[in-house]
């Protein structure tokens, strides 16, 4: 090593800010929206593709980790 190396620390990747859990499955976008406006504003709620070839909608809710503190 020469005198002019540093040592730095190893960042480590990205934390994940939330757990997304699966509440419930359609076949359309539009049933599936229905049922995340239907959701409290409160909650985090995103709607995404899912099955074979995407043909299936799910409706997710997510809640902040513990190890995450805010932002």
């Amino acid at each position: 090593m020469s005198e002019n190396t540093m040592i730095t620390e190893k960042q480590s990747p990205n934390p994940q800010k939330m757990k997304w859990k699966n509440v419930a499955y359609y076949d359309t976008f539009e049933e599936a929206d229905n049922h995340r406006q239907d959701l409290d504003e409160s909650v985090k709620v995103k709607v995404r593709r899912c099955g074979p070839e995407g043909t299936r909608f799910v409706v997710k809710i997510g809640t902040p980790t513990k190890e995450y503190s805010g932002e």
